[in-house]
């Protein structure tokens, strides 16, 4: 048996080993909903399970000054958090098994974390669709769990604009250039 056909042989077994476990990171926006409606349905439909992960962003600063002080808050937050998970959850889980957790910290490091340490087989999660100079400033959770994730990581792109977003006007300038009339 070849080595190829070794290494094949082995990812089917483990494949087979356990059902997929697919971590899906929420900020509870109509984004991250839809990841979660997909989510779920891939897990039933290969009898899978749900890991939902939501981060309180925190931002100690540079040299971490006040972390001690601002413990209890961050408590506080998580058990908010967690509440308004479960919530979440319920209106867009179903049937499907979902472990959850609040986590505090850089939302993108704390997302890796969490799959590293839920040994999780993809991440799927829902981009905000910022583009631009936006993008550049803002930066990109989602881009930079790609970069980092110790597994496949599925991005759902936002679905239809909702009525009360303004639509944004593409930069492009139309012009047609008049021909001289010829003599």
């Amino acid at each position: 048996m070849s080595r190829m056909e070794k290494k094949t042989s082995t990812q089917s077994r483990r494949a087979r080993a356990r059902p997929p476990r697919i971590l899906v990171p929420v900020d509870f926006s109509d984004s991250s909903a839809r990841a979660l409606r997909i989510a779920a349905k891939r897990a039933a439909e290969s009898g899978g399970s749900l890991i939902i992960v939501y981060v309180v962003p925190a931002d100690y600063g540079w040299l971490g000054f006040g972390r001690n002080e601002l413990r209890d808050l961050d408590r506080s937050l998580q058990r908010q958090a967690a509440d308004r998970l479960r919530a979440f959850a319920d209106e867009n889980v179903g049937d499907v098994s979902a472990d959850m957790e609040v986590r505090v910290g850089q939302p993108a490091e704390e997302i890796v974390a969490a799959a590293r340490e839920s040994k999780c087989d993809s991440i799927m999660l829902s981009t905000r669709g910022l583009t631009g100079l936006d993008r550049l400033l803002i930066g990109s959770v989602a881009d930079r769990v790609a970069r980092l994730a110790p597994c496949p990581v599925v991005l759902v792109r936002p679905g239809k604009r909702s009525p009360n977003r303004k639509q944004k006007l593409p930069a492009v300038l139309r012009f047609k250039r008049k021909s001289k009339a010829l003599p």
